[in-house]
């Protein structure tokens, strides 16, 4: 599998004063369903959290939190955190109750190698929230990309053109398979939105396009072609 190139990775995110730009009505959107999913979900008092790849977001959570990202800056404020790759975390096995890995960082990642360390660092019956694009997403047809398991694309962000993998849902619910998770709960975002910007490449055009996202949910066809996936999954 071809590998992206870290260094520029960083040296990018490190430019991005806001990864949640606030003019920005695609990502602003993904960052409230996103939100709105993980307050949804419910935490032992005692929880002790791994943020993989937090940008500094802590999501309005209360609980003790472990930041992880690869720009210091973006974490440092915090009490608790690690400049790393989630592909290669300095933890122990079965160290945190519950794993939060949004905001697309596994499309910066092997997913394989990123899921792999989320498992170990993760209890038994420990949470993962797992949230990622899809290559099934309506953004992508007609593109050679469209449904493979995966495959590094290139996709505007802040204007510019960047490299980022989109993995087919199929290919990580296998991988966290072999990870030893059960996925529990499913939540999907950016349907129409993403048929649109694929006609249109324009990101708050497309966003419009977004109040649609609640019926295309139960619609047989549509609704395996959401351009964001969020997995609730289990450690058994």
């Amino acid at each position: 599998m071809n590998q992206l190139d870290a260094d520029e990775i960083r040296l990018f995110y490190e430019s991005v004063e806001d990864v949640w730009p606030k003019d920005d009505l695609w990502h602003q959107y993904s960052k409230k369903e996103i939100e709105h999913y993980i307050l949804s979900q419910s935490f032992a008092s005692d929880a002790y959290i791994l943020n993989a790849g937090s940008g500094g977001n802590t999501y309005d959570l209360s609980y003790r939190m472990h930041h992880v990202d690869i720009v210091k800056d973006k974490i440092k404020c915090h009490p608790e955190y690690t400049v790393c790759s989630i592909e290669t975390l300095p933890f122990a096995q079965n160290v945190f109750s519950d794993v939060l890995c949004v905001g697309s960082v596994l499309n910066y990642c092997d997913a394989l190698s990123a899921i792999s360390e989320l498992s170990r660092v993760l209890k038994q019956n420990g949470r993962l929230i797992l949230e990622f694009e899809s290559s099934w997403g309506f953004e992508h047809i007609r593109k050679k990309e469209y449904k493979q398991s995966a495959s590094l694309v290139d996709l505007s962000y802040f204007g510019e053109s960047h490299k980022q993998w989109v993995y087919a849902p199929s290919y990580i619910k296998e991988i966290l398979k072999q990870s030893g998770f059960s996925i529990t709960h499913l939540h999907q975002f950016h349907y129409m939105s993403g048929l649109h910007y694929s006609m249109n490449q324009n990101e708050n055009e497309a966003a419009k396009y977004t109040c649609f996202d609640a019926i295309c949910r139960i619609i047989p066809y549509i609704k395996l072609h959401a351009n964001n996936i969020i997995f609730s999954c289990l450690k058994l």
